[in-house]
């Protein structure tokens, strides 16, 4: 009994840490260091005492071996320039919060790592959206290669997949540019995985949304805890075209 409200309460936490901090992201790009560092230190003392609770080598172990792995794959990320640094943090209070939870469908035990894995796989998602809203706008007649004539089809599928050409995009906030200009001609720049991305400063030009990972990696973490990793689900679902069984 105790231990079912420590898990809900541990999970009513978590959740509203990463929903509060997905909204400060979203709408300023700035998240006070002191809400995980408050977080984390809660959700560290529950998980100490259910652990306590819940007693055995193997569990402490696991729950290590996962606030370790988790933690340490998500700030080599952030130090190696993949990401900010709070979705770093984020999966290191999931790992604290939640060390292990065994879903039925899952490939692993380790919270953090599935939300993590469970969020880059749902950011894929955006260059479909984007697809679909530039393939629209070709079929409406916009023009949106205007002055890209020269840019090779390899560039423009990757323009299409990862951005949109904007009358407005001075308005845009948290957009960013994706094209530069080299002596009068206009050329498509994808620093996509650079934290560092060029201001727009003008109207009319091919921009990319800059939309924070860590809401991804709330999806991720939600889609965990309720359905499972979809890492799992993928995996299986290739064994099976193969007529393989290996996991259940």
């Amino acid at each position: 009994m105790i231990q079912d409200i420590l898990f809900s309460t541990r999970i009513s936490i978590i959740t509203a840490t990463l929903l509060y901090t997905s909204y400060l992201d979203w709408r300023y790009r700035e998240i006070d260091d002191r809400i995980w560092i408050i977080s984390g230190t809660l959700l560290t003392i529950l998980t100490v005492l259910d652990l306590t609770m819940d007693w055995s080598i193997d569990k402490l172990f696991l729950s290590l071996l996962s606030i370790g792995f988790s933690s340490g794959l998500a700030f080599a990320f952030y130090f190696f320039g993949l990401y900010g640094g709070a979705d770093a943090k984020a999966i290191s209070v999931i790992s604290l919060g939640m060390p292990i939870y065994y879903s039925p469908r899952g490939l692993h035990p380790f919270t953090g790592l599935a939300s993590l894995t469970n969020g880059l796989i749902f950011s894929l998602t955006l260059p479909l959206i984007l697809l679909a809203y530039n393939i629209i706008q070709m079929i409406k007649g916009r023009k949106i290669f205007e002055g890209f004539e020269h840019e090779s089809i390899i560039k423009r599928i990757f323009a299409v997949l990862f951005g949109v050409r904007l009358r407005n995009a001075k308005s845009r906030k948290f957009w960013f540019m994706m094209e530069e200009e080299i002596e009068g001609i206009r050329r498509f720049k994808f620093n996509l995985f650079s934290l560092e991305l060029s201001e727009i400063d003008r109207d009319d030009v091919w921009v990319t949304p800059g939309i924070p990972l860590l809401i991804f990696i709330t999806a991720g973490f939600l889609y965990y805890i309720f359905i499972g990793d979809i890492s799992h689900s993928i995996i299986k679902s290739i064994l099976a075209l193969l007529n393989i069984r290996i996991i259940p």
